[in-house]
Order: C-alpha cells, then structure tokens, then sequence
C-alpha cells in the first residue's frame, strides 16, 4: 500500500461575533420614529408607531397602509440587501483579513 505524503487540507474555521453594520443602520430609522413617536404621544404613540412601521397596520385609523410597513421595513431589507451584495463581492472577507475585529458590512 502506498503512503500518503501530501499537504494536509486546511481546516476552515468560523469567525467569531460580528455585527452586519448595513443591517443595523436599516433599523435607525424605524428607532427614531418609535423614539419620536415616545417624546410627542408617551408608550401609546411609541407603540402604534413601531406597529405601523413593523406591520403597516395603523391603530389609530384602523387601516392597512403599504407606504407605513414600506417606511419601517424598507431601510431594513435594503440593509440586509447590501449585506448580502457585500457578501458576494468578497468584502467581508476583505475586513476580515485585514483584521477589522466586529464589523461587517
């Protein structure tokens, strides 16, 4: 039987905790409509306002509005959109690397 001599495979192992900063940045402005809604109307209006943003229903007119889930979750999905991309053009992997410690795009 032959023996073996060749270059052992590289293990490729997971990084640690990072935090995907196009992701987080979609959900500012869902947190300053919530936190404004709290300074103007108190925890009521806070509330209704992460609801609409969230779910596009409005407590207060009992009505479904596509344009309030769109401005709530849109920065969202864009975010995780440009994390994906991000992904795929190698970016991440170029942070990494280059030893930025948490942060992704």
């Amino acid at each position: 039987m032959a023996k073996r001599t060749g270059k052992a495979k590289r293990r490729h192992s997971r990084g640690g905790f990072t935090v995907p900063v196009a992701v987080l940045a979609g959900f500012g402005p869902l947190v300053a409509d919530v936190v404004h809604g709290y300074q103007t109307g108190g925890l009521a209006s806070a509330s209704n306002d992460l609801l609409a943003n969230v779910s596009g229903y409005d407590a207060r007119s009992k009505t479904w509005d596509f344009g309030l889930l769109a401005r709530g979750m849109g920065p969202v999905v864009a975010g995780i959109l440009v994390h994906k991309f991000a992904g795929k053009l190698g970016i991440n992997r170029a942070l990494s690397k280059a030893g930025v410690p948490f942060l992704r795009i």
